[in-house]
């Protein structure tokens, strides 16, 4: 698929502004920075970065197609993406992953304590980033407000974690349970980035509910196409060793299979670590329990519902055709997700 208007339009912008951060910074707690940017390498050479920020772009369409300048949103646009990346850093600690895409994580090249440095200072120049705003037109009360809009997404990502992390350990889940976590933990920083860029539009603030619940949807989207993508998607079997976690299509065969099948996916599930020659047993119970057709629907309604909720946000069907296509890019090539 090709890469979307509303991302390729600021994408060099986008980028120099993130770079911008962390120019002039000599310390090495930086270099571990912008590794995890995507900027160099683990000798610290650098690199061409192939990341595609969607928390970026999302802001600034967001902005744009509400009447507003995207320029004055680059700063709460980085923010967003700072604050993603931040996120990234620790949850690779917490879930033990050696990998960050095709690279090694920060904290399995530099150890866990020198990552949690890493990413607490990346959580710090968001919050800078934000603050700089002032300099560009936006008024202190913005800043403000964007700074309290940014918080409360932190901590709604928080309590979605947790409760992420009492899932796994817990016997059955409903699938209510599992989507209201899945929507706080992807969804509020998709639901930060669009609330930040009506904002800073000047949209009153029932507009700029409209937009982060909006973006929550696309978020919860995504955990669930990453849900689907664990079983069914190309590399999952990949590795001498598969950690299963409990995801929505778990949930539901639990939740709904005959007890016969419930019991042989929960044989399977509890060992945690599978041999890759039980994978394909367990995502056939789960397929033929009807959990992968369940998580579909599940992702293509909230799809919906984010298009259907900017358009109540009052964006008009030219930049929705560009927010769907956006949708669309990010959902069906598993970017940004769980």
């Amino acid at each position: 698929m090709t890469l979307p208007d509303m991302v390729t339009r600021h994408q060099e912008a986008v980028e120099a502004a993130l770079q911008s951060t962390v120019q002039g910074r000599q310390d090495p707690l930086y270099r571990m920075m912008e590794y995890q940017m995507g900027w160099v390498d683990e000798g610290g050479a650098a690199l061409t970065p192939s990341l595609i920020r969607a928390y970026p772009a999302l802001c600034l369409g967001v902005c744009e197609a509400l009447g507003g300048v995207a320029s004055t949103a680059m700063s709460a646009a980085t923010a967003v993406e700072l604050l993603y990346q931040f996120t990234r850093v620790h949850d690779d600690i917490q879930d033990g992953t050696p990998d960050n895409g095709p690279r090694p994580s920060v904290w399995w090249v530099w150890g866990p304590a020198q990552a949690i440095n890493a990413g607490d200072a990346l959580h710090v120049l968001a919050r800078l980033s934000l603050f700089s705003m002032g300099s560009q037109g936006v008024s202190t009360e913005q800043v403000l407000a964007a700074t309290k809009v940014m918080d409360a997404a932190s901590l709604d990502l928080f309590e979605g974690q947790h409760q992420d992390l009492q899932i796994q350990n817990q016997v059955t889940v409903t699938q209510q349970a599992y989507l209201a976590m899945a929507e706080r933990r992807t969804g509020s920083l998709m639901g930060c980035a669009a609330q930040l860029g009506a904002l800073i539009s000047g949209a009153d603030e029932a507009v700029q509910e409209r937009c982060k619940e909006a973006g929550r949807k696309l978020g919860l989207a995504l955990h669930l196409q990453h849900d689907i993508n664990e079983f069914w998607g190309a590399n999952s079997t990949g590795g001498p060793v598969t950690i299963v976690r409990k995801s929505f299509p778990v949930v539901y065969a639990i939740e709904t299979a005959p007890v016969a099948v419930k019991r042989e996916i929960g044989t399977l599930f509890t060992t945690r670590v599978l041999d890759p020659k039980d994978m394909p047993r367990l995502a056939d119970l789960l397929d033929g329990a009807g959990a992968r057709q369940r998580s579909i629907e599940a992702t293509q309604a909230a799809q919906a519902e984010f298009l259907s909720t900017l358009e109540g946000a009052g964006v008009k069907p030219g930049p929705l055709a560009e927010f769907e296509a956006f949708a669309e890019y990010f959902i069906q090539n598993g970017l940004t997700g769980a």
